[in-house]
């Protein structure tokens, strides 16, 4: 289901701004950041090309704008995802998707671990990408408001439990419980050796994955 009117992201202001600057009119350029699963209203495109929105926010360059014409459209054939917009539904998809293959594997024995560490991966990504749209920063920040990161200089983003716990969080109470056990599982997993534990909590891990698919539908955020 398509979002209306959704803002655009940085990096595609700035593409916008490239394509004006090139004598582009604002219905090709909004051709290129419409997709099925958002829909931009053609007021954003006028309210970068008047300056009234986004004045901060440089250009792409020429090199960058070839590149974007070069790859466009970019979409994922099976649902209409954008590859670069969408990246982080993707992501969650792919994960659960993963899962649920690892969990049907003949011959492992390990499963359900693996299961819970990658359906967690893909909870985090849905939800990060919840809270993009929403426009909430889910980086974790320093005492003076600085960005946390990484030894490799990255910015270091929100783990599932700081998710759930932020008071905008739209997953349900019963969905929360699901993926607060599994966490704790999760814990269980990383720090000691689980015993075999598929047929104790197969049930929890269905309702894991029914839950993400549910869930999506519910933020209509595919």
């Amino acid at each position: 289901m398509a979002r209306h009117g959704t803002p655009l992201e940085r990096w595609e202001i700035a593409l916008v701004k490239a394509m004006l600057a090139k004598g582009r009119n604002d219905q090709d350029i909004l051709a290129y950041f419409t997709r099925p699963t958002r829909s931009v209203n053609h007021r954003v495109i006028a309210e970068i090309r008047t300056g009234k929105k986004h004045v901060a926010v440089r250009a792409a360059s020429t090199e960058e704008l070839d590149d974007f014409f070069a790859t466009w459209p970019e979409v994922d054939p099976q649902t209409g995802l954008s590859l670069r917009g969408d990246e982080l539904l993707i992501k969650a998809r792919e994960a659960m998707i993963a899962a649920v293959h690892i969990f049907n594997g003949a011959g492992l024995t390990f499963r359900a671990e693996l299961f819970i560490v990658t359906s967690i991966i893909a909870w985090t990504y849905l939800l990060h990408a919840w809270f993009r749209r929403e426009r909430i920063d889910y980086r974790y920040l320093n005492a003076d408001g600085t960005v946390k990161q990484t030894k490799h200089g990255q910015d270091m983003y929100w783990d599932l439990a700081k998710c759930l716990n932020h008071p905008r969080c739209p997953v349900p109470g019963g969905m929360g419980a699901n993926l607060s056990f599994l966490l704790e599982l999760r814990h269980e997993i990383e720090h000691r050796s689980t015993s075999r534990i598929d047929e104790a909590v197969s049930a929890k891990l269905q309702a894991c994955c029914i839950n993400l698919a549910l869930f999506a539908i519910r933020i209509d955020i595919v």
